[in-house]
């Protein structure tokens, strides 16, 4: 059947449309839970034509079907009563009719089923008994719940018979729109005296089919198990009104997403929006935002983001209708050199700060940003407002667990925490990193610290409705070079590390051991642009030789100096730039020499991760160091740095050489990307090209602009420079290009199918953050990046949720060159030995990370799936490392939660006098058996310590998660053994034996494991406060309390222009320190000496003010219950259980 005819002609006449048809579609339809008939007479034998349809509508959807049937017959049973009878006889005869029709019913199991759902009154009858001749309605109504006021109606000529179904040409007329009359009429007669209750009737019909022993015992149902299931752990859930204009803007998952992050929200004050690359996340918050205006018109936010995204920012919001009123946006970079004023007049103005990209200076308490977010959440609350805090990214971690704890913590409130979640047992003794690194081992409470406050989907875990995604592939395109380019390649890593670069960070040549990070990255840098592009390369190598040069012509000065000593460190200062640090007090940590292709997010973390105390002991380190330096070390070190400087020379000028006589006649690697490109655009699709370096990106445009076979006017170039943006020869801005290129997904129609419309983009990786551009299926890679998250975000731009299925692939380019890949290999491997003693291996991996390493090492035995692997490896690490993978971020938690929810809300009839009251049984083939206890943990002396919920699966006796447990249970609804007639007394009795046997196995696991997650906890916070610390915090208010002390303290506090009250708060601040700060070898000086605290009490009072330290908002330290349980004295019992015979 044609379901477009019934909706278009509308007309039901068992011709071209079967009434029975329209019953399966709309029985089918997830919104219908109830369907109520009114019809001349109905007949079990109707049931049985739309049996399928029927069982799914009533047992996966708890549908509920009311009947009112009138006081007519057919010719079939007119034997049975005379036309003519009065009511009283036709009541007393309408059971023989329907038992005659209920004899052509073969399916049994069917009939069983008929009966359970008539003794839990989800089938109800009612017979009219009015005073017409005849009850001659035939109307069908197909509705969501009982307050419906809109659904679907078919009424006509059908009577509930198979003739009427489907064998009699009959008139019946589709409608929607008089569903509400006729559910009105439908209720007035349901409740009125015209209608009699005909179900026990009908059930004793029933039941002469259905059973077979007079002495049968019922069992509990598996839909009253699943229910009581449903009691337990269904949750409240909001759903946005779908008739809301601004909610059609979001997919099915970021309706989900402002849902749930609102809830986490209003719960915690804080949430973490962790979905990956291409779900959306901009516009998701943007939902967020506009939901929190819409319940309070003077909402507003900050946003804190990457200046190069404002725009598309205020695009975003502007599409759900959040005006420039409603927020205020300001960069990463302007936010960390806010004053504490600034920072006042933030907490005093918004209620929701939004940081993007928050793992991007965000991570590390000990940045500046950090900790002036902390002080912003502090003030708010302290002015009675507390500003909530929302944080996006897509990588919440880099191998570690801190820093997930890190950015789940900084807006978090202390008493908020409800009192059962075990990671709150840490945060008693405060919100510092001391806590942080305790809970960090501590799974359970990490578990738990996850769930609350972060929100994670991927492409995997995201099974959204009416939404897919394109299928990856990978082409891999490989560059025949000829032998001299690829002796070039093959040659680099020999060459390239035996490179000093001298220029860089030259006081390693006086200080022993000093390890040389800057130089190792930039050998690998060196290999990554010559893989990149020969122009990249060749860039490079210049830059270095002009710097080399440089340092030549200054050592040329100083070795023919009178005073070499003095000029030699006069040099380093300069270098170093000294004098200007003592001239000012401030600026960033500076190592010379590393100026490759910064972007703002690098100068960001470089900014951030330094602080002025940081500062304050490098530079001084540096003086004490040059300062130190003798005459005999000056000339030797100069010596040493002119050859190693003239040794570099020799390599970078024999390297540059080669490049310009191999290259600029043929460039194998364009040639290929030229023949790719050309084809894609010829099969009408849009074609990305990017790489991670402007001088790449530059370079190919630059070519491709001059060939022949493109049209010139159709691409455009975007870098990380406004001034090097252009479509054709033309200056453009980076937003006006993109909406050119992707103008369906930037909703610019009026730019579609124009020759304003573009098709090629060459660009760096500054349109790989946040930009959709999914009008394309195309990107092709010219490098790829160390870290491969950064490739998934290039991806991410062509890979986001579709609403149909038209695209069905995407295609990710890589240009691979097998020498060149070697040689980072080697490299790679060199430097991380070499670095083992200096780095630690999470360090280590913010250079290289290892699923890149693994690309390298595979490139050339398994080509084909080679980067698909990489990423897949990358992506699975950074949703599934253990303790992070939460099964209610997931699509299946959701859907699984709404059931039961659902079902929670619909009223249930018990059947009575069952075998157990709280097992039931099924016969499901696949299907397992679960159970749900209350564990009550005893201790030695049999006094309750606490009692807990636990799932536990038969068959995976690991798995304790609610999805899992709901499916197992609402699959075998369906397949419940109701009665004796179905599983024998004596075989259930054998079954609850077993099973109650397995669970009586399991409880020392649960005892044990109890305890050792408490032994974890004790452990952890019996070292969470430090002595020193305590100390030093205590002796500073024994010298506030001495008399003696009084003018000298005055003093200071006057010299240092604050108010005598904030020396508590410097103490209070002190007594948070902890080994782990940078502050703390000062706190152990005071500890040991009140009288520093007071010498430098000017600088302190900055260093320790609330503005440079962590604060701890919230509950202060607790006594926490350490007493273990007991095995013999702990117990448990049986809340429901469905067993499963198979």
């Amino acid at each position: 059947m044609n379901y477009k005819d019934l909706y278009y002609k509308k007309v039901i006449d068992n011709r071209e449309i079967d009434m029975i048809e329209v019953l399966r579609h709309f029985l089918d339809d997830e919104d219908v839970r109830c369907l109520n008939i009114a019809v001349g007479y109905f007949y079990i034998s109707g049931l049985e034509l739309i049996k399928d349809s029927f069982i799914r509508f009533m047992n996966d959807r708890n549908g509920q079907f009311n009947i009112i049937m009138g006081n007519e017959t057919n010719n079939r049973t007119s034997n049975a009563l005379s036309i003519g009878a009065e009511v009283d006889e036709y009541l007393e005869n309408m059971p023989k009719i329907l038992e005659v029709d209920a004899q052509d019913v073969s399916d049994k199991t069917f009939m069983q089923m008929i009966r359970q759902w008539i003794k839990e009154k989800r089938i109800v009858a009612k017979v009219y008994v009015g005073d017409a001749n005849y009850f001659h309605a035939k109307s069908y109504l197909f509705f969501n719940r009982n307050d419906a006021t809109t659904g679907h109606s078919v009424v006509g000529s059908s009577n509930f018979s198979k003739n009427g179904l489907q064998g009699n040409t009959e008139l019946n007329v589709y409608s929607n729109d008089n569903f509400y009359a006729l559910k009105e009429w439908f209720d007035t007669l349901w409740n009125s005296d015209e209608v009699k209750d005909f179900s026990p009737e009908l059930l004793k019909i029933v039941d002469i089919h259905a059973a077979s022993d007079e002495n049968v015992q019922y069992y509990k149902p598996t839909r009253e198990t699943y229910y009581d299931f449903a009691n337990i752990f269904a949750k409240p859930y909001a759903e946005l009104d779908e008739n809301t204009p601004w909610i059609s803007e979001l997919y099915p998952h970021q309706q989900t997403g402002v849902i749930d992050v609102e809830d986490k929200l209003n719960t915690f004050g804080t949430a973490i929006l962790a979905d990956g690359v291409g779900l959306g996340k901009t516009r998701t918050t943007a939902g967020i935002i506009r939901l929190a205006i819409d319940k309070k018109k003077n909402h507003r936010s900050l946003i804190i983001a990457d200046k190069k995204l404002k725009v598309q920012w205020s695009e975003e919001l502007a599409i759900l209708g959040v005006s420039g009123e409603h927020y205020d946006y300001v960069s990463r970079e302007e936010f960390a050199l806010k004053k504490k004023d600034e920072l006042d007049l933030i907490a005093k103005e918004y209620q929701l700060i939004v940081i993007d990209e928050a793992h991007l200076g965000f991570k590390n308490r000990g940045t500046q940003a950090y900790r002036k977010i902390q002080y912003v959440d502090e003030k708010a609350a302290n002015l009675g407002d507390p500003v909530r805090g929302l944080l996006l990214t897509a990588t919440p971690w880099n191998n570690s667990r801190k820093d997930v704890l890190n950015l789940g913590s900084l807006f978090l409130n202390i008493d908020d925490i409800p009192n059962d979640r075990q990671y709150k047992q840490y945060f008693l003794y405060g919100n510092t990193a001391r806590v942080i690194n305790k809970l960090v081992s501590d799974d359970d409470a990490f578990n738990e610290f996850w769930e609350d406050l972060f929100l994670q989907r991927t492409r995997k875990t995201y099974g959204g409705k009416n939404v897919s995604f394109a299928k990856r592939n990978f082409p891999i395109v490989e560059i025949p070079y000829e032998p001299r380019k690829n002796k070039l390649f093959s040659d680099n890593f020999d060459r390239i590390s035996k490179l000093r670069f001298p220029y860089m960070d030259p006081i390693k040549y006086v200080v022993r051991d000093r390890n040389e990070i800057g130089g190792d990255r930039l050998k690998l840098l060196l290999l990554k642009r010559a893989d990149s592009s020969w122009q990249a390369y060749l860039n490079s190598l210049n830059s270095i030789l002009d710097k080399t040069n440089q340092l030549l012509r200054s050592l040329d000065v100083v070795q023919h100096s009178e005073n070499q000593l003095g000029d030699f460190k006069a040099f380093l200062s300069r270098t170093y730039k000294l004098d200007e640090y003592l001239e000012n007090q401030v600026g960033l940590l500076t190592v010379p020499g590393i100026s490759d292709d910064l972007d703002e997010d690098d100068i960001m973390e470089r900014f951030a991760l330094d602080s002025q105390i940081k500062k304050r002991r490098y530079y001084d380190r540096i003086m004490g160091q040059i300062g130190d330096i003798k005459w005999n070390t000056a000339k030797s070190k100069v010596n040493q740095m002119i050859l190693d400087a003239n040794a570099d020379l020799a390599i970078l000028e024999t390297l540059i050489s080669e490049i310009e006589l191999a290259y600029p006649k043929r460039d194998e690697k364009f040639e290929k990307v030229r023949e790719v490109v050309l084809k894609e655009l010829s099969e009408g699709r849009k074609v990305i090209l990017v790489s991670q370096f402007m001088i790449t990106a530059k370079y190919y445009y630059s070519k491709l602009l001059d060939d022949k076979a493109l049209d010139s006017s159709r691409m455009g170039l975007v870098t990380g420079k406004s001034e090097e943006n252009r479509i054709g020869d033309e200056l453009e801005s980076k937003k006006e290009i993109l909406d050119r290129f992707s103008p369906k997904s930037k909703n610019r129609i009026d730019i579609f199918g124009t020759i304003e419309e573009i098709n090629l983009i060459v660009g760096t990786d500054t349109i790989s953050t946040g930009q959709n551009l999914q009008d394309a299926i195309v990107i092709m890679n010219l490098d790829l990046p160390y870290n491969p998250m950064v490739l998934e975000q290039r991806i991410g731009r062509i890979d986001r949720p579709r609403p149909d299925e038209k695209v069905n692939n995407i295609y990710i380019y890589t240009f691979p060159v097998y020498d060149a890949i070697e040689a980072e290999l080697k490299m790679t491997e060199r430097l991380g030995k070499k670095m083992a003693g200096v780095l630690s291996d999470t360090q280590f991996d913010d250079i290289v990370l290892p699923e890149y390493v693994s690309y390298l090492e595979n490139a050339k035995k398994k080509k084909d799936n080679a980067v698909e692997k990489m990423l897949d490896d990358t992506l699975t690490k950074t949703l599934y490392q253990a303790g992070s993978s939460s099964e209610k971020h997931s699509a299946a938690y959701k859907e699984a939660n709404k059931r039961m929810y659902d079902m929670r809300a619909e009223p249930i009839h018990r059947i009575e006098n069952v075998v157990y009251p709280n097992i039931s049984f099924s016969s499901g083939e696949d299907s397992h058996s679960v159970a749900v206890l209350r564990f009550y943990y005893k201790d030695v002396n049999e006094s309750d310590i606490k009692q807990e919920n636990i799932i536990v699966d038969f068959s995976d006796k690991e798995n304790h998660d609610i999805t899992n447990a709901e499916e197992q249970l609402f699959e075998e609804i369906k397949n419940s053994l109701y009665s004796t007639e179905n599983l024998s007394i004596e075989k259930s009795q054998k079954l609850v034996f077993e099973s109650e046997q397995t669970l009586t196995d399991l409880k020392k696991i649960f005892v044990d494991k109890y305890n050792q997650a408490h032994s974890i906890v004790e452990d952890g916070m019996s070292s969470l406060q430090d002595n020193f610390s305590q100390k030093a915090a205590q002796n500073i208010q024994e010298s506030v309390k001495n008399p003696a002390n009084r003018e000298m303290i005055m003093s200071k506090v006057t010299e240092a222009g604050v108010k005598p009250n904030m020396i508590a708060t410097l103490a209070k601040n002190i007594a948070l320190v902890d080994s782990e700060s940078e502050l703390y070898e000062i706190v152990k000086e005071i500890a040991a000496d009140v009288g520093m605290f007071w010498q430098h009490f000017k600088e302190y009072a900055q260093l320790f003010d609330v503005n440079e330290i962590e604060v701890s908002r919230g509950a202060s330290v607790k006594k926490v219950d350490n007493r273990k349980a007991n095995f013999d004295k702990s117990d448990f019992e049986i809340l429901l259980a469905n067993i499963v015979d198979k």
